[in-house]
């Protein structure tokens, strides 16, 4: 099965090292990659033009000129491109060009993984998702919604001082979410969103939303318009320092499987939030077809929904992927199918995964660009080094974006994939990236 995997991330990189192994792919082509991507994953027509994101110092995802060109978020240029190149199956990476529509444009052409343009507002507007949540009975947190500043200051005086989230409505690359700790930080991301629109299109509306208490986790679901099938759960860090200290960013490292998602949070989990999105997905007219991502809070053994994703999260897949004792093509292609037989469950190694992140200094503000990243070819045995912000120029890989690079362990515990990845993370030391140096140290009082 000729295969296109669409995006350029950390994600993407993982994505493609599992599909590779994928018996069911025979060609598997990636746009725009990374730095990490090998030469022969670019679409042979893009890669004659120089253009390529991850493999040169352009700037643009789209390629190519005249007739043959691909622009990811464009559904037109895809359309146009998997016809041209006969592929027979389309697996998109990121969030952008899913709520674009680029699965509604392959309709008839061919099968995708990923949920059509109607889905995926459940992560383009978080206000629909909140609607949505309450219309089908998922537990999650109150929520107001607001386009003017002056309506949402108001309703954040009438409410109680202490701590209170505000979120960005739109896409804002993982930073659009803001833990305010009292009113004073709370009226500053207000109005950063809503007067100065620091997150642009995203800024347009707010939602001022109950803060949860708890410890986060994520379940990736793989559904196939019927049912949901999870992966064992995550813990993402989403703060950029120790000790979940300083603002929030895409993610700086994640582990699994997360302990604090019980077998009956997890069957919580099941009954309350993927079951009822699915149904009420289908019961709109739009099956959902691709990768359900809830990100959650769970306190007493509860769980309530933070948000959600329609794809995989960028770091928990790199950890993830790790442990998955399965054909990854064969499951996405059966989900975009829609041919889940009513008792499928995934299986997984026994084991624990991790990630760290390296990124570059001053993330999530302005960073350091083009770091010469030198001695980080790991693709086998206990450490595989992910690419997320690097390119190639010539025979240089370079850092080309906030977090760099993902370097992952599995191993029987917890302990033990932490000792590796950090004693490899201390023979890495790239000069200019930094990680954060507690990544799954939560989980150990569950040990």
């Amino acid at each position: 099965m000729k295969t296109l995997l669409l995006g350029g991330g950390g994600r993407e990189h993982a994505l493609y090292w599992k599909l590779k192994q994928s018996r069911r792919i025979t060609t598997l082509h990636a746009w725009p990659g990374n730095g990490g991507f090998p030469l022969e994953s670019v679409p042979p027509s893009l890669a004659s033009t120089g253009a390529a994101v991850g493999l040169t110092s352009g700037s643009t995802p789209t390629a190519g000129s005249g007739a043959d060109s691909l622009d990811p978020n464009d559904p037109a240029s895809v359309r146009a491109f998997v016809e041209r190149h006969g592929y027979e199956f389309v697996v998109v990476g990121p969030e952008q060009p899913l709520v674009n529509g680029v699965a509604d444009a392959l309709a008839g052409v061919c099968p995708v993984f990923g949920p059509s343009a109607f889905c995926a507002q459940l992560e383009g507007s978080k206000d629909f998702a909140k609607q949505f949540m309450q219309s089908v009975g998922v537990p999650t947190a109150a929520a107001a919604a607001f386009t003017e500043a002056g309506a949402a200051l108001a309703h954040l005086r009438a409410l109680p001082e202490g701590p209170v989230v505000i979120k960005a409505d739109g896409l804002a690359a993982g930073k659009g979410v803001v833990v305010a700790q009292n009113h004073a930080e709370a009226e500053e991301a207000v109005r950063a969103s809503l007067e100065r629109q620091v997150f642009g299109a995203a800024s347009r509306k707010v939602l001022i939303e109950e803060y949860m208490a708890g410890e986060e986790a994520s379940v990736f679901a793989l559904c196939d318009g019927e049912r949901a099938i999870p992966f064992v759960a995550c813990q993402d860090h989403k703060r950029v320092h120790d000790g979940d200290q300083g603002p929030n960013t895409g993610g700086m490292g994640a582990y699994c499987p997360a302990p604090v998602a019980t077998p009956a949070v997890m069957e919580q989990v099941q009954k309350e939030i993927l079951d009822p999105i699915v149904a009420g997905m289908k019961a709109a007219g739009h099956p959902y077809r691709g990768l359900l991502y809830a990100g959650l809070m769970i306190e007493n053994d509860r769980a309530r929904v933070v948000e959600f994703n329609v794809r995989f999260g960028d770091p928990e897949t790199q950890a993830l992927l790790r442990l998955l004792d399965e054909d990854l093509g064969d499951l996405m292609w059966t989900a975009a199918a829609g041919r889940f037989t009513p008792d499928r469950s995934l299986r997984f190694r026994p084991g624990v995964a991790i990630v760290v992140v390296l990124a570059a200094e001053g993330y999530p503000d302005a960073y350091r660009k083009n770091i010469p990243l030198k001695g980080i070819d790991r693709q086998e045995g206990d450490i595989i080094i992910f690419h997320a912000g690097s390119r190639r120029e010539g025979t240089e890989i370079l850092s080309s974006g906030g977090r760099v690079l993902g370097v992952t362990a599995a191993a029987s515990t917890l302990r033990a994939a932490r000792e590796i990845t950090y004693a490899e993370l201390k023979k890495l030391s790239v000069a200019g990236l930094f990680f954060r140096r507690d990544i799954g140290e939560k989980a150990l009082k569950w040990i």
